[in-house]
C-alpha cells in the first residue's frame, strides 16, 4: 500500500475509493483531526497504516500529537507506546 502526504493529509487509494487521515501542524503540535475509510474497505487495517505513517511523520519532525479524532484516540489506546508522543 502506497501512502501519500500532500501536506494536509495522509491518503491512499483503496479498492473502493480513497482513505485519508487529515491533519494540521500548529507550532510544535500536529492535530490529527479526521480519518476516513470507505465503508467497504473498513476492517482491513487501512486507518491503522495511515496512523502509523502520521505518527512516524510526527516523530521525525519532533511534533507532539493532539488526537482530535476518535480513531486516533482509539489508536493511542491500542498502541500505548505511542502515548508518549501525544499532548497531555
Amino acid at each position: 500500500m502506497k501512502i501519500e502526504n500532500d501536506g494536509t493529509r495522509f491518503y491512499t487509494k483503496t479498492e473502493h475509493g480513497e482513505a485519508e487521515l487529515s491533519y494540521r501542524v500548529i507550532g510544535e503540535v500536529i492535530s490529527m483531526y479526521h480519518t476516513f475509510t470507505p465503508d467497504r474497505d473498513r476492517g482491513k487495517g487501512i486507518a491503522e497504516k495511515l496512523a502509523d505513517e502520521a505518527f512516524a511523520f510526527a516523530i521525525k519532525n519532533n511534533l507532539k500529537v493532539r488526537p482530535d479524532c476518535s480513531y486516533i484516540r482509539h489508536y493511542l489506546e491500542v498502541h500505548s507506546g505511542m502515548r508518549k508522543y501525544a499532548v497531555q
